[in-house]
């Protein structure tokens, strides 16, 4: 029988989502915790392999952030059927130890003679459902029949939160023993870590292009889609308006799926020249945006995780957010929380914070203590030790 330990394993990330150039959730997170794992110093005694699309950009400066000389690109030159026959076969050429997915899939045909392919997968949460590709006659079954494959197949799960491993228990019958929760990090550059004239300079700069001041406008950083549940936002917003006359609702991020019904709701409210769709931004102005705004609001009706909500909490931007799947977890008691089905109950937490200076002061100072629980460098040991050693 093969031990896992402190051996000098190959390793392989699937890396296809992790340098792209407009990250989104899973993406980022492919990301941060890779370059982090590839700093680990214990990390040097193994080899690891990055499959991916393509040699990633040089603009990202990649080598910049490992600290390890031993790993290598692998480039899958397939346009469809990447994982299944691509990664699969990669499996067996480069005669891996470990295989790791960051996001849900497994190869089926994996390698599986000599010694066992040990195999990690990590689930971000099971609102399949609420993609666009579930409408497809095809993808209707492929989505939650490979998702229910990767739990049942991988010797560990990794899950992003306490409420997507309690899906996975209840809803695909995993096991709990070989699932473990790692949480996501946050990573945020201040205003105030740069000098005084380039911070303010950027700061103004990024305002004026979207037509905003600061502090006076809320703000919902994600995809335009179903799940978001930006609709009731935006007529949650439209009642507040009347009291706070010179407030505005930015919304960034791309348009995602069934994103017409939210812009015919923008369309159709009284205040829709309040509304500003900035749509996919860069990191430099992602960040600018979050660190001027009055309030950060997370409406969604579900989520595996809540990324952004942290990067507010690291902006030192008060919360709100729904309680959705894992989003009261994550919040703590550093946010407000609202049922993200009922608009009245949103209404009220919005003008409850809009209205008190005093209650934003303790949800921001809340909010720092807060982030000190969540890392990207912890995530990034915690899967490692997921990878090299027996559990």
């Amino acid at each position: 029988m093969f031990i896992w330990g402190l051996n000098d394993m190959r390793i392989g990330i699937d890396a296809s989502r992790a340098f792209v150039e407009d990250p989104t959730g899973t993406e980022r997170y492919s990301y941060e915790v890779i370059t982090r794992l590839l700093k680990l110093p214990e990390a040097g005694v193994h080899q690891f392999i990055l499959y991916v699309h393509e040699i990633p950009n040089p603009k990202l400066q990649i080598s910049n952030k490992f600290q390890i000389s031993n790993f290598k690109f692998q480039i899958i030159p397939l346009k469809f059927l990447w994982t299944q026959l691509g990664l699969a076969w990669r499996t067996w050429i480069d005669k891996l130890d470990v295989l790791w997915v960051p996001a849900h899939t497994l190869p089926l045909l994996r390698r599986c003679l000599d010694k066992p392919l040990k195999t990690v997968v990590t689930i971000h949460g099971l609102e399949y459902e609420f993609l666009p590709e579930y409408k497809n006659g095809l993808q209707s079954w492929y989505l939650p029949l490979s998702t229910q494959y990767a739990v049942k197949s991988a010797n560990k799960i990794i899950a992003v939160s306490e409420f997507t491993k309690r899906q996975i228990v209840e809803r695909l019958g995993g096991d709990p023993n070989k699932i473990s929760v790692v949480y996501e990090g946050v990573s945020s550059t201040s205003l105030s870590d740069l000098p005084p004239k380039l911070g303010g300079r950027r700061k103004w700069g990024v305002l004026k292009k979207y037509g905003l001041k600061s502090k006076q406008y809320l703000l919902f950083i994600g995809t335009v889609q179903p799940r978001k549940n930006l609709q009731r936002l935006i007529k949650a917003f439209a009642n507040l308006k009347p009291q706070n006359p010179n407030l505005k609702l930015v919304i960034v991020g791309k348009l995602g799926w069934d994103y017409q019904e939210v812009l015919d709701e923008i369309n159709k409210s009284v205040i829709k020249n309040n509304i500003v769709m900035v749509g996919y931004v860069n990191d430099s102005e992602r960040d600018t945006l979050l660190h001027n705004a009055l309030v950060y609001v997370q409406p969604s009706i579900t989520e595996g995780f809540g990324l952004p909500i942290l990067e507010a909490f690291a902006a030192g931007v008060p919360v709100v957010s729904s309680n959705g799947g894992a989003l009261s977890e994550v919040v703590g008691d550093a946010g407000l929380l609202f049922d993200p089905l009922d608009q009245l109950d949103l209404f009220d937490k919005l003008a409850k914070i809009i209205s008190n200076p005093k209650l934003r002061k303790l949800l921001i100072t809340r909010g720092h203590l807060r982030i000190r629980e969540f890392s990207w460098e912890k995530a990034a040991r915690e899967t490692y030790n997921i990878l090299a050693y027996k559990r």
